[in-house]
C-alpha cells in the first residue's frame, strides 16, 4: 500500500490523532509540511495556519490524500512512529530480537526476520496496541526494505485484524 492509501485506511480516529499529534507535538515539523504544500495549492502558508485546527487539518489531510503527496504522507507517518510512539518500536524489536539502541534506533536491519520471531513480534503489538496503529507500523516497517519481509508478510495477513482496506 502507498502512503495515501494507508492514510485512507486506517480510518478517521487515528487519522486525526497523528494530525493532532503534529499540530501539538510536533509543531516545526507541520509548519514546514504547511509551507511546502500551501504554494502548489497557490495559497499563503499563513492562510492556512490562520484556520482553526480543525480546518488545517481537514485541509492537509486532503493535500495528503494525493498520489504527489506521498513522500510528505510518509514522513508525517515516520514522525508519528518515531517520535510519538517510540514505545511501539521498542516493543516490536525486542520481540523482533532485532538489535537497536533502546530507543528503537536501528542501526542495520535484518536480512530475515526468522517466522517465529515476526509471530512474537507481531503478537506483542496486538497485545499493547490498538490494531490499527499495529497495521500503520507493520505496513510503514515492511517499506524499510524492497518487498519487506516474508515472515513479517505471512504473521500479518494471518490476522484479519490487521489487514487495511484503502
Amino acid at each position: 500500500m502507498r502512503p495515501n492509501q494507508l492514510l485512507q485506511a486506517i480510518g478517521a480516529e487515528l487519522r486525526m490523532q497523528i494530525m493532532t499529534y503534529m499540530q501539538t507535538d510536533q509543531r516545526a515539523a507541520y509548519k514546514a509540511v504547511i509551507d511546502s504544500l500551501a504554494p502548489a495549492k497557490r495559497l499563503r502558508p499563513a492562510f492556512i495556519l490562520e484556520k482553526s485546527r480543525a480546518k488545517q487539518a481537514e485541509w492537509l489531510l486532503e493535500q495528503l490524500n494525493t498520489k504527489s503527496n506521498e513522500e510528505v504522507t510518509a514522513q508525517i507517518f515516520q514522525i508519528w512512529l518515531l517520535k510519538g510512539q517510540p514505545q511501539m518500536l521498542i516493543t516490536f524489536l525486542d520481540a523482533a530480537q532485532i538489535a537497536h539502541d533502546g530507543k528503537g534506533e536501528v542501526t542495520e536491519l535484518p536480512e530475515v526476520i526468522e517466522d517465529d520471531k515476526a509471530e512474537a513480534a507481531v503478537t506483542a503489538l496486538l497485545a499493547a496496541y490498538p490494531a490499527k496503529q499495529v497495521a500503520l507500523y507493520l505496513y510503514m516497517f515492511q517499506q524499510q526494505r524492497e518487498g519487506g519481509w516474508i515472515s513479517l508478510t505471512k504473521a500479518i495477513d494471518a490476522r484479519p485484524e490487521l489487514k487495511l482496506e484503502a
